[in-house]
């Protein structure tokens, strides 16, 4: 009996074993990338203005950063980068229209691709729908309003009363409609243009953080903070009304929609920012990945209209360096998935059910005519009952709601180990049972 429970245990665990195999895939890995061409284009969010230069930017005044995403994520990896991003770029000077900034001019930043390269990031089209007007036409001198901008030289409690107009099939968001007709069709086209400049290259197109929250995100008492704080500026302010903190974050999700419906019909691959920022606008300056706004007196600053001397510190409403983090974590997952390589190990076959045998029945020895002999009664053998045989070889199952994948599910597994369990007893008893020859 023991021997019985051992030999059912052995079978049992094959079965197991098989099923542990077969429903492990491949593991997928990355190889190494260190030297591989990596082209990163894009605006000042890629460029990461406000933080640190770098002394090799494509032209003095593009205000690049040697901490903004394309660097952390070359670092990563061992990529050999060529950082083309420029603040202030729009979709054409990527393509093929040079930029001129304070210090010269940047040549088009498609010039930088060939056919040896071999990853391209891209972050552009807020230019193109006026992100840092917008941000500095909205601000609001108190909670209520009114906002510091206008587009029709009248004052404004709100930006919504004018990007957003009331027709009778309800209300229209101007800025969504630009975003339709422009934004996205250009970045579609840009992104050929790639494709057709690097034909070997990944393009991976990562979108923008979250310049204000969404209605979970947004706290009761609301998110305005005024620019000023007693007599002096405060840090990081965020001086939006409520009804343009909704607004904004509106807009910036109908224009993640649609970078990333672009991007995936132009064959590259998006990766959004948005929901996992969300809870870190710059309505939270505590915990946000993008800066507010602070104004100072200091001379490296952007004038603003009614300062005599200073203005907004650069670096407002872009990336900090949690956010140029953040950023470079979303890209690289997307490097990871696009450029592994399958295990070439390889699957391992699993081992045969085993199948019981049958000893025959002797046939008796035939003996010469006219002396009769008496027969010999047969030698009977042990034969496979008819339970145990439909034992032995199971009808199949259907197991509902099981995806037909070619893995075995736990009760199949289960199963085959149960049938290896009768026969091996079967086997046991057969050969227990069978007569002395010697």
């Amino acid at each position: 009996m023991r021997r019985l429970f051992v030999s059912g245990a052995a079978l049992a665990a094959i079965a197991l074993s098989a099923f542990l195999v077969a429903g492990n895939p491949a593991v997928a890995a990355v190889p190494d990338l260190t030297g591989r061409s990596y082209v990163a284009l894009g605006d000042s969010y890629a460029a990461a203005w406000g933080l640190p230069l770098s002394s090799t930017q494509p032209a003095q005044g593009c205000d690049q950063s040697d901490q903004n995403y394309p660097h952390l994520l070359a670092a990563q990896f061992g990529f050999a980068l060529t950082d083309r991003s420029c603040g202030g770029a729009v979709i054409a000077n990527v393509v093929d229209t040079p930029q001129t900034v304070a210090g010269g001019t940047a040549p088009a930043q498609s010039d930088s691709l060939d056919a040896t390269t071999d990853l391209v990031t891209l972050t552009i089209g807020g230019n193109d729908l006026g992100f840092w007007n917008i941000g500095q036409m909205c601000v609001a001198l108190s909670a209520a309003g009114p906002v510091a901008g206008s587009v029709d030289g009248q004052t404004h409690a709100t930006c919504r009363e004018q990007f957003v107009v009331d027709t009778p099939a309800g209300p229209v968001n101007t800025l969504e409609t630009q975003i339709d007709q422009t934004v996205a069709p250009a970045l579609q086209s840009a992104i050929a243009a790639i494709h057709a400049r690097a034909p070997q290259a990944e393009i991976v197109v990562i979108g923008y953080p979250a310049l204000a929250p969404d209605s979970a995100h947004t706290p009761s008492g609301g998110c305005y903070s005024g620019l000023f704080q007693g007599l002096g500026f405060r840090t990081n302010a965020y001086p939006y009304t409520d009804v343009d903190v909704a607004l904004l974050h509106d807009t910036q999700a109908y224009l993640d929609d649609a970078m990333a419906a672009a991007t995936q019909a132009a064959g590259a691959t998006y990766v959004s920012l948005l929901a996992d920022s969300v809870a870190h606008s710059p309505c939270t300056p505590a915990d946000s990945y993008v800066n507010g706004i602070t104004l100072t007196l200091s001379p490296d600053s952007v004038p603003v209209s009614g300062l005599p001397f200073g203005g907004v510190k650069i670096g407002a409403l872009h990336p900090n360096a949690s956010g140029a983090a953040f950023a470079a974590g979303h890209a690289a997952d997307a490097v990871r998935a696009l450029f592994a390589e399958p295990d070439p190990t390889p699957t391992p076959t699993p081992t045969p059910t085993p199948t019981a045998t049958v000893t025959p029945t002797p046939t008796p020895t035939p003996v010469p005519t006219g002396e009769p002999t008496a027969t010999p009664a047969p030698t009977t053998s042990p034969t496979a009952t008819p339970a145990a045989a439909a034992t032995a070889s199971p009808a199949p199952t259907s197991h509902a709601g099981l995806a037909s994948t070619g893995t075995p599910s736990v009760a199949a597994a289960i199963g085959i180990g149960a049938v290896m369990l009768l026969v091996g007893g079967l086997v046991t008893v057969a050969l227990r049972r069978r007569p002395d020859r010697r």
